[in-house]
């Protein structure tokens, strides 16, 4: 039988490019390989390893149109160095990309929904907490919507709008710095359907949250969202 202390010294000795293969062939048998080979750069043929992936604190972020960023810090009121593209906010494990302007106000679609769909939300508590504003959109676009967005834009949903006001102020003041307009004391539509006629609005002054407004004949401020990983 062999010894720990020559296993665990065998093993200490191994490149970490035979470590990798060791373990993947511990988990995945004869599809080691083919893992190995898709791990490895296509170019050199050198395993890419990230051994210092960036951490982004909380908090709001100039996102450059070179796809850089940096943070804002609302007391110093540093200026952006570079032409930005959005404004990025960060709490914890959620993030997302405000746009620079307003899109015209106007209603949300431009047809009631009369299909089978199961995406509405008609209670507070799931509204506050629905996270989903890209798919939402997408069934918004699928009624029909004069709202033009952009192929990575969405409208924000009831969750994603409050992580903006938790931090309006500091968002407003980057948005200002970077020659954007100010998002407004006013209601904004967010893509949270409270049912076939009325969708979720937050009014960006106080915080209140209204569902009680037609989609199609009630026209309101609407301000796209993108990622922000």
């Amino acid at each position: 039988m062999i010894e720990k202390e020559y296993v665990e010294k065998a093993y200490s000795a191994l490149s970490q490019e035979q470590k990798l293969k060791l373990a993947l062939y511990n988990d995945f048998g004869e599809d080691a390989q083919q893992l190995f080979d898709w791990l490895n750069h296509k170019s050199n043929n050198q395993l890419i390893v990230d051994a210092n992936p960036i951490l982004r604190s909380d908090g709001v972020y100039y996102l450059y149109e070179d796809g850089s960023d940096e943070l804002f810090d609302f007391v110093k009121q540093n200026k952006p160095q570079k032409a930005v593209k959005r404004i990025g906010v960060i709490m914890g494990d959620r993030s997302i990309a405000i746009n620079l302007e307003d899109l015209p106000e106007q209603s949300l679609t431009n047809t009631q929904d009369y299909g089978n769909y199961d995406g509405y939300i008609n209670n507070y508590d799931d509204a506050v907490a629905d996270w989903d504003g890209k798919l939402n959109t997408e069934h918004i676009k699928q009624v029909g919507t004069g709202i033009e967005l952009k192929d990575d834009e969405w409208i924000p949903s009831v969750a994603e709008w409050y992580l903006i006001y938790l931090n309006k102020r500091s968002i407003n003041a980057a948005i200002k710095l970077s020659g954007g307009s100010r998002i407004k004391d006013g209601w904004y539509w967010s893509s949270t359907e409270d049912s076939a006629t009325y969708a979720w609005l937050l009014h960006l002054d106080d915080g209140d949250l209204s569902h009680w407004h037609s989609k199609v004949s009630n026209s309101f401020y609407v301000r796209a969202v993108a990622a922000f990983h």
